[in-house]
């Protein structure tokens, strides 16, 4: 990430990068409330929910401003804010010690605020007031994202001083991201202000501005500019306002979908085919959460790093250090080809990773943030607040015409559900045959304390700490096989590839567990809403001729039904991700991703690369 690069004149903060100062008057907070967060008030008395964007979030006083509104509200915030150069935790504690304001606000803003890497990254700053900031210079990152906002607040650095961030582009990309009607507010006049809201639909109003500024701009957005190239990767719209959701599968994807869609007022029930919570690959004693870590911009590992973000935080805000220790997890570069993408990282993803390139028994990443988690009893913990049935195999559903979809079971009993979530791990290959789902057998082996192990460790395999009297070695991997018993040749895999890390002729074998992960074709989760198989296939038939022209038809999807599946061996990551990011569909709220992303997780990318490819 680039450099905030900040200084002070006169204890004013100023951006060496722009030479421009952060904030215009000795009274920044006041110039904050009448410039952008007085929007608020002309559209407070009509909703209970905002979603309220920004360009140049700077040090967060304009949020800050902003969530006081809604401290003592039941009203809720969703905020969204670029920045480009984003400010170090001690240079935002500097910045608020200078101004002598919003103390509480500002420390929790810096208690949880993100690490520097580029993406989207969503904190909940209150019970009712999310904020996702976004890293990445301001032209590529406004492209990734896909809303509508209620309220635009243009704060970037003056024209003058930042033309990209003023650009046509972005306000056509603005008017993109807002609601007919939907208010866009700067402290600016300038020209190329006026000229671009009016470019990009909004009817422009000058206002009196803030202090020694004589105008300001409102403007109100008449006529969106609708952009989408790919239109077979638009998201999906719900399709009822009611409030019943059955999801099939009660492991950590399942379970975490359920207490993501709970808290947003929604009646949850989860169907599980077995007689208890995580039997199948939620079900090993304990487990590592760590991201995959390619090199910086492949779009698995960046996908797997929002996913590890999200669920570190996920984690620590609602589960106890008996159900996941954030101790930290060396991940090891055992060739050269590791070497060379783990050490890739290095001076950009510094904030997440320390790296050890002498260390033994080979170079080292460690994952600051990473943990050793016990996946059966978190699914239990989670659980224990939500509807769960059990011995309610899934059969078959199918939607009627009141709008309701009817899901039957194995036990002929029906349920009949407004909306409905599939997070059915590797049952999914029995259940959805046009994806390219694969089911993959995984033993681990638990063995008596050995050594003092205080990290996971993960190279040709990985051990974990001591839980519970028993580190867990993992894992085999065996695609398609179907073999639920213990086979005592994978017991010595597992071992021999912590050979590095413990004196394996010691290690003391209590037992091995055997569960099954779903995988996809090309490794990336299955999340989202189910496409239409037969919508796709006649409608985008052409891409073989057009796909480098872009196609703005939308697309269409199996009215209310979603996927939380193939997450592989790090669920405990992305599974998160997937609850969040279906909880963002169902709500219509931003994403929790960048749209580029979202693209990879989608349910027709499979049947897209085929059409693309002249083969139906």
């Amino acid at each position: 990430m680039k450099s905030a690069n900040l200084s002070f004149k006169d204890d004013i903060a100023y951006s060496q990068n722009f030479d421009d100062i952060y904030f215009n008057t000795d009274k920044p907070q006041k110039e904050s409330e009448y410039v952008f967060a007085s929007a608020i008030d002309e559209i407070w008395h009509k909703q209970q929910s905002f979603i309220v964007a920004e360009t140049g979030f700077g040090a967060g006083l304009n949020f800050i401003t902003l969530a006081k509104k809604f401290k003592n509200s039941n009203k809720k915030l969703h905020f969204v804010s670029i920045e480009g150069y984003p400010l170090s935790k001690d240079e935002l504690s500097l910045i608020y010690a200078k101004l002598g304001i919003y103390k509480q606000e500002s420390k929790r803003l810096i208690s949880i605020f993100p690490p520097r890497i580029n993406g989207i990254h969503r904190i909940e700053f209150a019970p009712n007031i999310t904020l996702d900031l976004c890293f990445g210079e301001v032209t590529n990152m406004i492209a990734e994202l896909d809303f509508k906002a209620d309220i635009w607040f243009l704060d970037g650095f003056a024209p003058s001083k930042n033309e990209a961030m003023w650009s046509e582009e972005i306000f056509n990309h603005i008017s993109r991201l807002t609601r007919i009607n939907g208010i866009a507010r700067t402290y600016s006049c300038a020209k190329v202000v006026r000229e671009n809201f009016s470019k990009a639909g909004f009817l422009l109003e000058l206002r009196a501005g803030y202090g020694k500024k004589r105008q300001m701009s409102h403007a109100i957005l008449q006529e969106s500019k609708e952009c989408e190239k790919q239109g077979y990767f638009a998201r999906a719209t719900i399709t009822t306002d009611k409030k019943d959701v059955l999801i099939i599968g009660a492991g950590v994807a399942g379970v975490a979908s359920a207490f993501e869609l709970q808290n947003l007022g929604y009646k949850v029930t989860i169907a599980e085919k077995m007689d208890r919570v995580a039997t199948n690959g939620s079900s090993n004693h304990c487990g590592i959460l760590i991201p995959l870590i390619t090199k910086p911009d492949v779009l698995l590992g960046k996908m797997h790093i929002n996913a590890f973000l999200q669920a570190v935080n996920f984690y620590k805000n609602n589960l106890s250090k008996t159900y996941i220790n954030f101790s930290g997890a060396y991940e090891y570069a055992f060739d050269d080809e590791l070497f060379k993408r783990y050490f890739s990282h290095e001076g950009i993803s510094d904030e997440i990773f320390d790296f050890y390139k002498e260390n033994l028994p080979y170079p080292a990443i460690f994952v600051k943030h990473g943990a050793y988690a016990r996946p059966a009893k978190i699914c239990q913990k989670i659980a224990s607040g939500l509807n769960v049935i059990t011995n309610f195999c899934y059969q078959s559903h199918k939607h009627l015409k009141n709008g309701k979809i009817s899901v039957k079971f194995a036990n002929k009993k029906e349920i009949k559900t407004d909306i409905l979530i599939f997070a059915t791990g590797s049952q999914s290959t029995e259940i959805f045959k046009n994806l390219p789902i694969s089911f993959v057998r995984g033993q681990v082996t638990h063995i008596a304390k050995i050594g003092d192990i205080k990290y996971p460790q993960s190279a040709k395999g990985y051990i974990t700490p001591l839980v519970k009297d028993r580190h867990v070695v993992g894992a085999t991997y065996s695609r398609n096989e179907n073999f639920s018993q213990a086979k005592a040749g994978d017991d010595v895999e597992n071992l021999q590839k912590i050979s590095e890390f413990v004196d394996i002729n010691r290690a003391e074998i209590l037992d091995s567990h055997v569960a099954y992960r779903g995988y996809s074709s090309d490794r990336f989760p299955i999340i989202g809403a189910l496409h239409d198989e037969e919508f796709y296939k006649q409608t985008y038939d052409n891409l073989f001729w057009s796909k480098n022209r872009g196609v703005s038809k939308k697309a269409k999807y199996e009215p209310n039904v979603f996927l939380n599946i193939a997450h592989g061996s790090r669920g405990l990551g992305t599974a998160i991700l997937g609850a969040k990011l279906i909880a963002d569909l169902i709500a219509s709220r931003p994403l929790c991703i960048e749209k580029s992303l979202f693209n990879e997780l989608h349910s027709a990318r499979f049947l897209i690369r085929k059409l693309k490819k002249g083969i139906k």
